[in-house]
């Protein structure tokens, strides 16, 4: 899910090709998107009426390259995937983040919402490894493992806390852009 929304969200700016877009997500995420990701999506989108397909002149003798353009729809669609609150969604570090990177596009609520969802989570995840690290006997190995994920969660909680603090400072809300004709 995390893909159709910085898909999405790469297309808000300006019309993209295809290679735009990869180049996008790869500079945001760090990682690569194959073709057999993106052009599917690409055509899902297209099909639901959220993207158009635009020919472009590049120059002329030259073919004319497709470039993919968000819509209204698209918008929407972008919006609602943003606000997904789903627990087994945000259980997954990417979708959380990929939220949180984007919450200038949320209202508080929404904002608030995410984190409050994704707080719950860790937290219970951190009860559990503190059981397993209680009963963990005398494995070191298994104990630096288990010392680690409680640290891990105890940072991001921490984390939270500190997202929850300025969840409402920030800029004053924006929306998604509207389409450019």
């Amino acid at each position: 899910m995390y893909s159709d929304i910085m898909i999405l969200r790469g297309l808000l700016t300006a019309p993209k090709h295809g290679y735009e877009i990869k180049k996008y997500m790869e500079r945001l995420t760090g990682g690569l998107l194959n073709n057999n990701t993106l052009y599917p999506a690409l055509r899902r989108f297209e099909q639901r009426g959220e993207i158009e397909k635009i020919a472009e002149e590049v120059a002329p003798g030259r073919p004319q390259r497709t470039v993919y353009r968000i819509t209204g729809k698209g918008r929407e669609r972008l919006l609602a995937l943003l606000r997904t609150a789903d627990p087994q969604v945000l259980v997954k570090d990417e979708e959380f983040q990929v939220r949180v990177g984007l919450f200038d596009l949320l209202p508080v609520a929404d904002r608030r919402r995410i984190v409050e969802v994704r707080r719950e989570r860790v937290e219970h995840e951190l009860a559990l490894q503190e059981e397993l690290a209680a009963a963990a006997g005398h494995a070191p190995w298994g104990e630096r493992v288990l010392a680690f994920t409680v640290e891990r969660l105890r940072l991001e909680l921490l984390w939270l806390t500190e997202l929850e603090a300025v969840l409402e400072e920030t800029v004053p809300e924006e929306t998604v852009p509207e389409e450019t004709e």
